[in-house]
């Protein structure tokens, strides 16, 4: 099985189909097979692109580290590796959810990794006050504490409650997750920028945008501030669907195809 090793941390990654590439990251607790195959993005895409499906790290076949240290930014860093493995200079992002987030930092980190970026079931979350930030702290201690708990009948916040049993019915190592969650806890409380800050940053962005929610989706921020800023952005919104049930929708694959049909056509 192909796999990549990154500083002792062995990456699993497969490629289906041929063409322009397109990278494809997965949700929290889920990984390429049940985020991309399992769903039939594959069988959509793979015809006209060269599809470069990622196991993150703490999911799927790839390694599967409890420390936190070995999370936060090296998850993307695995990702530039694996281009680099491949001898990828510019590809097309797709990542959904955690796998959005991880892209929407690449992007500001390398953007010139980028032909387009797609980022599904994300939005723009900008804790401007120390409440904001108290509160998003103490909700993502509750989700670490969750999922090192004993059972998750343990677990008596709700919304922990819901992560923890979503992520073992999928057959993941808890531990890991936690360590994700607090690496990227870490990450996001030592780059905390300013609105204003990720403004600017967004608006010096050259790469074709496309930001997808569902009508359903109540994950916390903004979902079309992105699309607003970025200079060649757009957004679109699946009706009817939430968080979990867009992924495999047809609205959803069709809007992709026809935006990256577009951004490759040249």
């Amino acid at each position: 099985m192909p796999y990549i090793d990154n500083e002792g941390i062995k990456i699993y990654y497969e490629i289906e189909g041929d063409g322009p590439p397109v990278i494809l990251i997965h949700g929290f607790a889920s990984n390429l097979e049940g985020n991309w195959k399992q769903t039939n993005w594959v069988e959509a895409l793979k015809d006209k692109y060269r599809l470069i499906l990622i196991d993150c790290r703490g999911h799927g076949k790839s390694d599967k580290p409890h420390d936190k240290s070995n999370y936060g930014q090296k998850m993307t860093d695995d990702v530039v590796k694996l281009m680099d493995h491949l001898s990828i200079q510019k590809a097309n992002f797709l990542g959904y959810s955690m796998g959005a987030y991880m892209t929407f930092r690449l992007l500001l980190r390398k953007p010139h990794l980028f032909i387009s970026a797609i980022l599904g079931g994300f939005a723009l979350n900008l804790m401007q006050d120390e409440n904001e930030r108290s509160n998003y702290r103490e909700s993502t201690i509750r989700r670490i504490e969750a999922f090192k708990a004993d059972s998750v009948n343990e677990v008596k916040d709700p919304m922990a409650h819901a992560f923890r049993q979503y992520a073992e019915l999928r057959g993941n190592d808890l531990k890991a997750l936690a360590a994700e969650m607090a690496g990227g806890l870490q990450e996001r409380s030592e780059s905390m920028e300013s609105l204003s800050q990720i403004k600017e940053a967004l608006k010096t962005i050259k790469t074709p945008v496309m930001t997808v929610v569902a009508s359903n989706d109540f994950i916390p921020g903004d979902k079309s501030l992105i699309a607003q800023i970025v200079p060649d952005a757009c957004h679109f919104q699946i009706q009817g669907k939430d968080h979990l049930t867009v992924v495999p929708d047809p609205k959803f694959k069709m809007v992709v195809k026809a935006f990256l049909d577009y951004v490759n056509k040249n």
